[in-house]
């Protein structure tokens, strides 16, 4: 997606993109501070693009639940690895379209688009992997999103040389983070959809890439995910958190699933700006030590 119009302020520069689901997106892209011993050239101090995917518009989530998360992650000192990070408005299924309940009934497909019209154009703008940084609702959309680029570009790779291949290997999904995903019960009957996007064997993330086989088979390695939570989740239990992510290290014996668990803390504190510098810590200490891909 190319961009339309472009501003810098800060650290912070604005561009408002093409997107076939909604008529256009304003993305704000933040890039990390340098220190004194980064060499500031290209990309040089950055390894890859964060896309973040706020909670869901419908029950009040919007840009500003990730805005401050951005900071924390760009401002760093404490990580030698040093990540660009690209916030969004995602906007949700519009009334005349069905409203809430047709995104439901369609895996949030308005929603999903939008996300991969953004990743797309972070490939394209910065010619770098990404990480679906996913929170609260936001984190099943977000995985929704990683299957259908994943199947695209498993379905472009067999229309390429392998030459070709190997300069579209950078333009991957090189993680997938979710803070708060929505696994509990209740919450399944608005999300439950999105599951097999990142549990088990889902058709478009495992059975398409890799065929009936081993995932050693893969053309594209499926990337590696961790899951935060808070221990006092409202929608979510610990022990239904733990029994996904089991089910997801049986995919494959060298596919990286993590977790961590926040101690007495609820859904919506974990969200608040007040967790967002730990949370920064958090997923900077795993990319840092994460594979590149599983």
């Amino acid at each position: 997606m190319a961009a339309t119009t472009t501003k810098k302020q800060s650290n912070v520069s604005t561009h408002t993109i093409a997107s076939s689901s909604v008529r256009e997106i304003k993305v704000h892209v933040f890039e990390p501070f340098p220190s004194s011993q980064d060499v500031i050239s290209n990309n040089s101090i950055v390894c890859g693009t964060i896309v973040t995917v706020h909670p869901w518009a419908t029950l009040g989530g919007g840009e500003h639940n990730t805005i401050r998360l951005a900071r924390h992650i760009t401002t760093s000192n404490t990580n030698e690895k040093k990540w660009r990070v690209i916030t969004f408005p995602l906007k949700s299924t519009p009334i005349k379209r069905g409203g809430a309940i047709w995104g439901i009934v369609s895996k949030h497909s308005f929603e999903v688009q939008q996300i991969v019209d953004v990743v797309q154009w972070a490939f394209e703008k910065y010619d770098s992997s990404v990480v679906l940084l996913g929170s609260s609702a936001g984190a099943p959309m977000a995985g929704s999103a990683m299957s259908e680029i994943l199947k695209r570009q498993q379905d472009k790779k067999q229309q390429l040389n392998e030459d070709e291949n190997r300069i579209t290997n950078s333009k991957t999904i090189s993680a997938y983070v979710a803070v708060g995903y929505t696994f509990g019960k209740f919450a399944s009957l608005g999300f439950g959809r999105h599951f097999s996007s990142v549990v088990g064997r889902p058709p478009t993330t495992l059975d398409n890439l890799c065929g009936s086989g081993s995932t050693s088979s893969c053309v594209i390695a499926l990337p590696p995910k961790l899951f935060i939570m808070g221990e006092n989740d409202e929608f979510t239990a610990v022990d239904q958190l733990e029994a996904m992510v089991s089910e997801m290290k049986k995919v494959g014996e060298n596919l990286t699933v993590d977790s961590v668990i926040v101690p007495n803390v609820g859904h919506f504190e974990l969200e608040s700006p007040s967790y967002d510098g730990l949370v920064a810590k958090m997923i900077l200490d795993w990319l840092s030590t994460a594979p590149a891909d599983s």
